[in-house]
């Protein structure tokens, strides 16, 4: 049979340049197959020296995937806590709109060389990029200072609370975008390790089965996920009291899914046989979309578990959108 896979050519590398949970779901899959192998021939010295090599690396390089993700999401949601303090400080409905307005009925007639003191520059500086709107928080308190007027003395005390908010919450997610930035080049470099490891494992395939019978050398490795593009949204039936492999996909605990039931209630396996039923169901409630992660199947080999499997226990056939990612 013809070969998928090329001599002399690290796809492996090439076609996972830019995406590290692609490199690290192709080689989960790659030493699953091998353990898999080397549990049916345990002589075999071939099959013992490449799940020797390999296995450990991909205990590693999925660990230090997980550990990423966490890593990411943590910085993604200091990034989300930025962003709705300058929502609430920026805009016509917003806090510096707010103090502008309010000190302007204060000193508009009364002393509007301090009203231009205290904004110099209008809303301007509230306009800007996130620091420097920060910094136009901390002029303003400036700007207002220990004047007596009760009424911009509670002015004040809100610029006051408001940056105590944002500034620290902006200094935490630059050291996580820092950190986050410094463990993905970690990450890239136990990658590309792990690609370089798989073809150099392809390449003792392809002199062990130079014929590749029955695709026999294609099987060690996720050939859709490699060199496919491969589907990522469903909208299907299954049938009443049935079962609906909807994908052989190999995922990993931090991979997002997305699901909605109508019609009735279902229960989704991340499963180690065609339709099978092995891990602990994501249920699904009648037209409540729910977003999980694969984590949720409580599973322990995602080289193993790869079947996405829907299960309708209702009387009559309802409808599942899926989605992964």
């Amino acid at each position: 049979m013809a070969n998928l896979l090329k001599h002399g050519l690290n796809e492996f590398r090439s076609e996972t340049k830019g995406s590290v949970e692609k490199a690290v779901g192709l080689f989960v899959y790659h030493a699953a197959a091998l353990k898999s192998k080397h549990a049916e021939f345990p002589t075999d010295v071939d099959y013992t020296k490449m799940n020797d090599r390999t296995a450990p690396m991909a205990i590693n390089l999925e660990s230090k995937f997980n550990v990423y993700r966490n890593i990411e999401n943590a910085q993604l949601a200091r990034t989300e806590a930025v962003k709705l303090h300058l929502e609430e400080i920026q805009g016509e409905k917003g806090l510096a709109r707010d103090w502008f307005d309010r000190t302007l009925v204060i000193y508009k007639k009364a002393d509007p060389v301090r009203f231009k003191a205290i904004f110099p520059k209008g809303l301007k500086p509230f306009r800007g990029k996130k620091d420097d709107v920060i910094s136009a928080v901390a002029t303003l308190s400036l700007g207002i200072g220990a004047d007596t007027n009760p009424l911009m003395i509670a002015i004040k005390a809100e610029v006051d609370a408001e940056f105590a908010l944002i500034d620290p919450s902006r200094h935490d997610q630059k050291e996580a975008m820092f950190f986050t930035g410094s463990k993905y080049d970690e990450l890239v470099l136990l990658c590309d390790a792990a690609m370089d490891m798989e073809y150099r494992n392809a390449g003792l395939l392809m002199d062990k089965f130079p014929l590749n019978e029955g695709n026999i050398q294609d099987s060690f490795h996720d050939m859709e996920l490699l060199i496919g593009k491969q589907q990522t949204e469903w909208d299907v039936a299954v049938d009443a009291g049935t079962t609906l492999e909807l994908s052989m996909r190999t995922l990993l605990a931090s991979t997002k899914l997305k699901a909605t039931a109508h019609f009735g209630s279902a229960s989704v396996y991340l499963s180690s046989t065609p339709g099978g039923t092995d891990s602990t169901p994501v249920v699904l409630l009648t037209d409540i979309e729910n977003k999980f992660t694969a984590a949720d199947f409580h599973v322990l080999d995602y080289g193993l578990h790869r079947h996405i499997t829907i299960k309708n226990t209702n009387n009559e056939t309802i409808r599942v959108k899926f989605k992964i990612g």
